[in-house]
C-alpha cells in the first residue's frame, strides 16, 4: 500500500482462461483504500465481452434482468469513466465499452470524500487505457430482441503522434416493453361499506433514440494530455395503454380508458479535460468542466374514457447544467498520500404543464397551464490523507458542500434552500494474514430530490390517479457503516460486508384518496429507516473450465409504516441473492473457446412504507461463440422466470392489490466485431 514500492498483483483466482484478477497495488497509481479493484487481463474473451459481461464474474454487483446495476443488493449506483460521469444513457454507453479498453474496474460500496456527498448506492469507476501504439482500434455491435428491439453501438480510437481521435455512435429502435397488469381496488375510510373495482390493462412501448460522441486528445508531454470532447443525441418514445375498470360494488360506475404517452427529447454537451503525472509514481493532477442541456424535452399523454371524458397533457423541460472539478493526489514518501480537491455545480431547470380537459362528466376538472422554474449552485471542496502505521492504514476525509436552490411558481410561494454541511468519512485497513484482509469504513452522504417532485401544484397520472408535488421534499441523509473482509487464496475468493446505514428523512410515497374519488400520491419525508445487513460473496473454480460466483444480502430494516396518521413501525428481514455459473470452452488456435453463462436473481418480499411487495426471481441464459479472435455471436435468453411482478398498498382510505406480467422470456441475439490489436 505505500506509493513508492513496485507494484505487486495479486492473482489469488486466476486462471489462464480469467479475464478479471484482483489487484493489490498498481502501478502510475496511489493506490486508496476504499475501494476492492479489478484488472481486466488483455484476453480474447475480453476484448470482446463488453462491461456489463465484465461486471456479471465480479463479486458484489448484481446486474437484473432489465440491467440495473446493484451493489450489496441497493439501487442508485453512480457509473464513473475515469473518475468522471458519463454522458447519455450509463446503460447504454457499457455496451459500447469492451475489455479491450478497461485496464481495471474500481468497486466503491462506501466511497470516501474524494467523491461527491451525494447518491448512496456506491460507485462503479472504470479505468480506460490510455492508447500508446499508432493505429486504429474499437470495436462494434448489432442486437436485435424476440420482443422487437435494435441496437447498435460502435466505438473508434486512432493514434497519430501526440493526437489521439476517438468516436463512439450508440441507437436503438423498436419495442422495448410489451406487459399486461391487475388492480384489485378498494376505496372508504369504512371497511364495511368499501368502494371496490378492478383494473385490468395493457399495451406495448417504444422508442427510437441515438447518441454521437467525438473526442480529440493531445500529449502536451509524456505525462501530461489535455482533451476536448462533445456529445449530443436525442430520441422519440410512444405507447399505448388500453384499460378495463369494471365495479364490484354498486357505487362504482364501470369505464374503459386509453392512454397514449409519448415524446421527444434533444441533448447536447461538451467537456474540456486535463490530466497530468508528476514526477512522484502516483501523483496525479485532474481537471475538468462540462457544459450539457437539452434545448428540447417535450413529453405528453392524450387519455381518453368511454364515458366521453378526455385530457391532454403536455410536459415542455428544459434544463442547463455546468460543472467544473479539480483532484490532486500527492503521495508523501513512501506512507501517505494526501488528496485535496473542489468543485462548483450549476443547474438550471424550466417546466411548463399545460392541461387540457375534454366534456362529458367533467371529471377531470378545469385546464391549467402551471409551471415552475429551479435555479441550483453547488460548491464543494473535500480532503483525504492516507496514512500507514505498520500493518495499518487509515485515511480520514472530509467533505464540504454548499447548496443554494430556489423555486418560483407563479401564484405559489417561492421555496428557498440553502445550507452548507460536512460530509466526513473514515477508511481503516489491516491485513489479518497474507490472506486475509480487514476493512472498516465510514461516510455520511445524502440524495437531493428529483426536481419533478418539487413541483407545487399535482398532475394527472390517468382516470383515477393524482400525483401531487412536494416543495417541502427536504434530502434524505444517510450514515454509512461498513465491516469489509476479503479473503483471497489460490483459486478461492471470498468476501464478507457487515453494514449498518441510518437514514434520515427518508422519501416514501403517501397515498389517499380525496373527496372526488382519485387516489392522490405524493412523496414524502417519512422519518427515519435503519437497514443492518451483511453480503457475502464467493468466486472460485467448481471444476474445470467451470466457474461460480454467487453473492447473498441479508437485510434487517426497521420503517415507519404511516408517518401521517401513526408512530408505528415495521421491521423484516429480508434477503436477496444472484449466482453465476460459466463455462468456457477449449480455446482455438485461431479463436477462443465458447462460453456459457446461467445467471439467477432472486429478491424475498419487502416491505417499504404503504407498500408490500411480493418475491421475484429470474434465471437467464446466454452463450457466446467466437468465430474468429476479433469477432463473436452471443444468444441469450432474459428473464425466465421473471412472469410477474406483485405488491399490495395498504393505506387509510384505499387498498389495493397490484400484479404485473411481463412478456417474457425475451431473445436476444447480438454480434460484436473488434478491430486493431488492444493496448
Amino acid at each position: 500500500m505505500q506509493a513508492a514500492e513496485p507494484p505487486a498483483i495479486v492473482v489469488p483466482s486466476a486462471q489462464d482462461d480469467d479475464i478479471i484478477e484482483v489487484v493489490a497495488t498498481r502501478p502510475d497509481q496511489a493506490q486508496k483504500i476504499d475501494r476492492r479493484t479489478y484488472r481486466v487481463k488483455e484476453t480474447p474473451h475480453s476484448v470482446q465481452a463488453d462491461s456489463l459481461q465484465l461486471l456479471r464474474g465480479l463479486p458484489a454487483v448484481t446486474i437484473t434482468p432489465d440491467d440495473q446495476i446493484l451493489l450489496l443488493g441497493a439501487a442508485g449506483v453512480t457509473i464513473l469513466v475515469d473518475d468522471r460521469p458519463v454522458h447519455g444513457d450509463p446503460i447504454q454507453y457499457l455496451r459500447t465499452l469492451h475489455g479491450g479498453d478497461i485496464e481495471r474496474i474500481e468497486i466503491i460500496t462506501n466511497p470516501s470524500a474524494q467523491y461527491s456527498a451525494q447518491g448512496t448506492g456506491g460507485i462503479i469507476n472504470f479505468v480506460l487505457k490510455q492508447k500508446q501504439s499508432e493505429g486504429l482500434t474499437g470495436s462494434g455491435s448489432a442486437e436485435a430482441s424476440s420482443i422487437g428491439h435494435f441496437k447498435a453501438t460502435s466505438s473508434v480510437k486512432t493514434k497519430k503522434g501526440k493526437w489521439t481521435y476517438e468516436l463512439q455512435l450508440q441507437g436503438r429502435a423498436g419495442r422495448y416493453a410489451q406487459s399486461t397488469y391487475h388492480k384489485l381496488r378498494t376505496i372508504g375510510a369504512d371497511p364495511s361499506n368499501p368502494t371496490i373495482n378492478t383494473e385490468d390493462g395493457g399495451g406495448s412501448a417504444r422508442s427510437s433514440n441515438g447518441y454521437v460522441s467525438g473526442k480529440v486528445t493531445y500529449e502536451l508531454d509524456s505525462k501530461t494530455n489535455i482533451s476536448v470532447e462533445t456529445f449530443g443525441g436525442g430520441g422519440i418514445n410512444d405507447s399505448r395503454n388500453d384499460i378495463e375498470f369494471a365495479g364490484l360494488t354498486p357505487d362504482f360506475a364501470s369505464f374503459s380508458e386509453v392512454q397514449r404517452p409519448g415524446g421527444s427529447a434533444a441533448f447536447l454537451g461538451s467537456q474540456v479535460s486535463f490530466d497530468h503525472k508528476g514526477k512522484t509514481d502516483g501523483e496525479t493532477l485532474k481537471g475538468s468542466a462540462t457544459i450539457f442541456g437539452n434545448p428540447r424535452d417535450n413529453q405528453h399523454l392524450f387519455d381518453e374514457t368511454s364515458d366521453g371524458d378526455a385530457y391532454s397533457k403536455r410536459q415542455l423541460n428544459q434544463s442547463n447544467f455546468a460543472n467544473a472539478n479539480v483532484d490532486w493526489v500527492h503521495p508523501i514518501g513512501k506512507d501517505r498520500i494526501l488528496s485535496l480537491g473542489a468543485g462548483l455545480e450549476m443547474e438550471n431547470h424550466d417546466r411548463q404543464y399545460i392541461f387540457s380537459s375534454v366534456g362529458g362528466t367533467g371529471l377531470f376538472g378545469p385546464d391549467a397551464d402551471e409551471s415552475f422554474s429551479s435555479v441550483q449552485r453547488k460548491t464543494s471542496a473535500y480532503a483525504t490523507f492516507q496514512k500507514t502505521f505498520g500493518n495499518w492504514v487509515v485515511m480520514p476525509g472530509i467533505r464540504m458542500e454548499r447548496l443554494d436552490r430556489t423555486i418560483k411558481s407563479p401564484g405559489f410561494p417561492t421555496s428557498k434552500v440553502t445550507r452548507t454541511n460536512l460530509f466526513p468519512t473514515f477508511h481503516l485497513e489491516h491485513p489479518l494474514s497474507k490472506s486475509l484482509n480487514l476493512t472498516l469504513s465510514y461516510s455520511k452522504r445524502f440524495d437531493l430530490p428529483y426536481i419533478d417532485s418539487l413541483r407545487p401544484f399535482p398532475v394527472f397520472l390517468g382516470a383515477l390517479a393524482i400525483e401531487n408535488g412536494n416543495p417541502d421534499l427536504r434530502d434524505q441523509s444517510t450514515d454509512a457503516y461498513e465491516l469489509n473482509l476479503h479473503y483471497s487464496r489460490r483459486k478461492l475468493e471470498l468476501g464478507l460486508i457487515i453494514y449498518d446505514r441510518e437514514t434520515d428523512r427518508v422519501w416514501n410515497w403517501s397515498y389517499f384518496v380525496n373527496a372526488n374519488g382519485l387516489n392522490v400520491s405524493s412523496l414524502i419525508n417519512a422519518g427515519h429507516k435503519s437497514d443492518r445487513g451483511a453480503e457475502f460473496d464467493v468466486s472460485t473454480p467448481l471444476f474445470k473450465r467451470l466457474k461460480g460466483t454467487a453473492s447473498i444480502n441479508l437485510f434487517s430494516s426497521r420503517v415507519t409504516i404511516d408517518p401521517v396518521n401513526s408512530d408505528d413501525f415495521d421491521e423484516s428481514f429480508r434477503y436477496t441473492g444472484n449466482a453465476t455459473i460459466e463455462w468456457r470452452g477449449k480455446d482455438r488456435p485461431k479463436r477462443p473457446g465458447d462460453i456459457a453463462q446461467l445467471h439467477l436473481t432472486y429478491e424475498s418480499p419487502l416491505r417499504s412504507f404503504q407498500i408490500r411487495r411480493d418475491s421475484q426471481y429470474s434465471l437467464n441464459l446466454s452463450w457466446t461463440h467466437s468465430f474468429s479472435r476479433s469477432a463473436s455471436m452471443t444468444v441469450s435468453v432474459d428473464g425466465i422466470g421473471s412472469t410477474k411482478y406483485s405488491h399490495r398498498l395498504i393505506a387509510p382510505t384505499v387498498q389495493e392489490f397490484y400484479e404485473r406480467r411481463d412478456r417474457n422470456p425475451v431473445f436476444e441475439f447480438k454480434l460484436t466485431k473488434t478491430l486493431g490489436a488492444p493496448n
